[in-house]
């Protein structure tokens, strides 16, 4: 059975930089010990062994029930998720073995790119609507890209690919405070090893028709392809109403006045439970939506309902409509 222990590693002080807010972090986040993380941490040294030590013990057969890896990225203002480790060493500066390699393979035989294991679609979830994080594709050429590839390589050589795994640089903290930082980290850590639940608001649209709009979610998507009712996630502090006023003004381009609320479920996905709530919210006119977040959209009659590949939570009440007819 795997580890119940949550890895969270950083850096100490390296080059000219005075502090590693990596290492505040996650002293801070040790201080608060959230007790359903279960957290294990780990100082790694800026240098091989460092970026070694962590990939030797899952070689080892030590297993953990998530990792996350903390650096400093001195010239980033943002929280950013890396969603690729590259197999390259390229550093501008030593490191403090006074090692620096200006081009050279992390692993002779690895693939170039290794990606991240972290459910990117919770993430995706979780800091939406959030300033303070975004996704990066360039976790750089020093230590800890270094460190990233041998982890993920590792897990992939060991078996253990479906350990949750992901590298945070962290900007320094006179633009993001290290007790904010920590904060987001922790949440971080509970969207990669909790369930998460998530109050998800739905709009029901019309045409003069009586046809309803069904949207197909984007390539980037973890769920591409699938088709779903417009709206999102509520977030904190707001209401029903107001989340789904806010989804389909974003998504589309469109203001609307939510009406009765008709349909309302649980439904358990693999990684999530989401409860959802789909809301009457009228007619509209078509030429009134600009697609923002979707690759396409249908007016679907009764007769049609089915006649594209519905978001698992959302198949069952199409399957009663077709069954029982459109609320209106």
């Amino acid at each position: 059975m795997p580890d119940d222990k949550l890895l969270i590693t950083a850096f100490p002080v390296f080059s000219s930089h005075s502090t590693n807010v990596s290492e505040d972090v996650m002293k801070i986040i040790l201080g608060m010990s959230p007790k359903s993380l279960n957290v294990e941490a780990e100082l790694l040294a800026v240098d091989k062994q460092g970026s070694c030590l962590i990939s030797q013990k899952i070689r080892d057969g030590v297993k953990y029930r998530g990792i996350i890896h903390l650096g400093l990225a001195s010239n980033r203002d943002r929280i950013n998720l890396e969603r690729v480790a590259k197999n390259l060493i390229s550093m501008s500066e030593p490191d403090n073995s006074g090692r620096r390699i200006e081009s050279e393979k992390i692993e002779t035989d690895g693939p170039p790119n290794l990606e991240t294991t972290a459910p990117i679609h919770i993430l995706d979830e979780e800091f939406e609507h959030d300033d303070f994080v975004e996704w990066s594709t360039d976790a750089g050429g020093f230590v800890c890209n270094e460190t990233y590839y041998r982890t993920l390589y590792a897990l992939n050589q060991t078996d253990n690919s479906d350990t949750p795994t992901i590298f945070v640089h962290l900007p320094p903290a006179e633009f993001i405070p290290a007790e904010k930082q920590a904060e987001i980290v922790t949440k971080i850590a509970e969207s990669m090893v909790l369930r998460p639940t998530y109050d998800v608001v739905a709009a029901l649209l019309f045409d003069d028709k009586g046809r309803i709009l069904a949207c197909k979610r984007p390539t980037q998507d973890a769920w591409a392809g699938w088709w779903e009712f417009p709206g999102g996630k509520v977030d904190e502090g707001e209401s029903y109403s107001q989340a789904l006023s806010r989804e389909i003004e974003e998504e589309m381009g469109v203001s609307i006045e939510p009406g009765d609320l008709v349909e309302s479920i649980s439904f358990d996905y693999e990684d999530r439970t989401v409860r959802l709530q789909i809301w009457n919210c009228g007619i509209i006119n078509p030429d009134s939506i600009t697609l923002r977040e979707h690759d396409d959209s249908r007016w679907l009659s009764r007769q049609e309902l089915l006649d594209v590949k519905w978001l698992p939570a959302d198949l069952p009440i199409i399957i009663r409509w077709m069954e029982e007819g459109i609320p209106s």
